[in-house]
């Protein structure tokens, strides 16, 4: 049976909220390109739950487990004498978070010669020696699509938090004032300017604060 090491974050310092303000997700069937969501046969973990961190093992213990494997969880992954290191002689696969990556060195590969697979739950390869996967025979995977929609959220709200001068104008209410000329000085509408962004995805939802121009580029260039 098979040895899974997954390089995870750590839990939240405060702790995580007894409450949330709703208690289920929207459900969603298929994306705007007609890609249809994961149908899994069963999960065992309530949707919503954060399973990126170390507790939340990306929801995949029961279910290894009950398949004979073992699964290793560690938000240890830097130095020689890291818990990710001193695991890979014997693991098969090891699964990792683009913004908490298990740097998959050549050296590392060296140190795993029964790795198979080395998966980012997530996008992203960057932080794996491809040759070095190719050299050894390891498939290299991610999960594609999985954070587009998430990613062109995130980037509407930087556009909006930049052109509305929140993140100052937040500090200002931290410091327990409430100076408006000081908040309002360099905010602006988003309405009537020319927006260019990276990839489409952000082209929709930036379309409803009916800017003049809305542009974007295919690839950074």
């Amino acid at each position: 049976m098979a040895k899974v090491v997954c390089v995870l974050y750590d839990d939240s310092v405060d702790g995580y909220p007894k409450s949330y303000p709703r208690d289920d997700l929207p459900k969603i069937d298929r994306y705007p390109d007609g890609q249809t969501l994961p149908t899994p046969k069963s999960i065992d973990f309530k949707p919503g739950s954060l399973l990126g961190s170390v507790s939340g093992e990306l929801g995949l213990r029961k279910y290894l487990e009950s398949q004979g494997h073992t699964l290793v969880v560690t938000s240890d992954k830097d130095g020689a004498d890291s818990v990710l290191d001193r695991e890979l002689p014997d693991a098969e696969i090891v699964i990792s978070r683009p913004f908490w990556p298990a740097y998959m060195t050549a050296e590392r590969f060296a140190k795993a010669p029964k790795l198979k697979l080395v998966v980012t739950a997530g996008i992203g390869s960057d932080h794996t020696d491809l040759q070095a996967a190719m050299d050894k025979g390891v498939t290299v995977a991610e999960v594609t699509f999985c954070n587009s929609i998430s990613v062109s959220e995130h980037v509407v709200m930087m556009i909006l938090s930049l052109v509305r001068n929140y993140i100052p104008s937040y500090q200002w209410v931290v410091k327990g004032g409430w100076n408006i000329a000081d908040c309002v000085e360099r905010s602006y509408d988003v309405e009537g300017m020319h927006v260019g962004t990276v990839r489409r995805r952000p082209y929709r939802p930036c379309r409803a604060a009916a800017p003049e121009t809305l542009r974007y580029a295919s690839a950074l260039l």
